[in-house]
């Protein structure tokens, strides 16, 4: 059996919730893994991980059960992600740079669109 990378249980499990509109329970989870499935006990436990971070909610669904769901759109949590790299990175202006001198021509196009769309920000609202 392979070993998973670290957080790629965490991404498949996002992966399955974002593909399906409606809430799903661990089993559920489970049956749309590729064999070898993860182990109920394991995908719980990564939830209850993905929950506390607040990527994932839960609701009731008889009993003792649970079905879950994600808490914000691919979309929101990939922009999370970048803000918090850029956060991270120590110097932003340089992380900025880097990430603007990997872009393809499409991806600067569809960048330079949209910043021109955007309304000017004062510098006190940017600080």
């Amino acid at each position: 059996m392979s070993q998973r990378q670290r957080g790629q249980l965490e991404a498949d499990i996002l992966d399955v919730l974002w593909n399906h509109a409606e809430p799903l329970t661990v089993k559920a989870i489970q049956e749309l893994f590729p064999k070898p499935q993860p182990a109920v006990t394991t995908l719980i436990t990564v939830l209850e991980r993905l929950r506390i971070k607040g990527n994932v909610d839960r609701q009731a669904a008889g009993g003792r059960s649970f079905e879950y769901f994600a808490s914000r759109s691919r979309l929101d949590q990939a922009n999370e992600s970048i803000q918090l790299a850029l956060h991270n990175a120590g110097d932003r202006q340089a992380a900025l740079m880097l990430l603007a001198g990997s872009l393809t021509e499409k991806d600067r196009d569809i960048l330079a669109r949209a910043l021109s769309s955007q309304p000017k920000k004062s510098k006190k609202q940017t600080n």
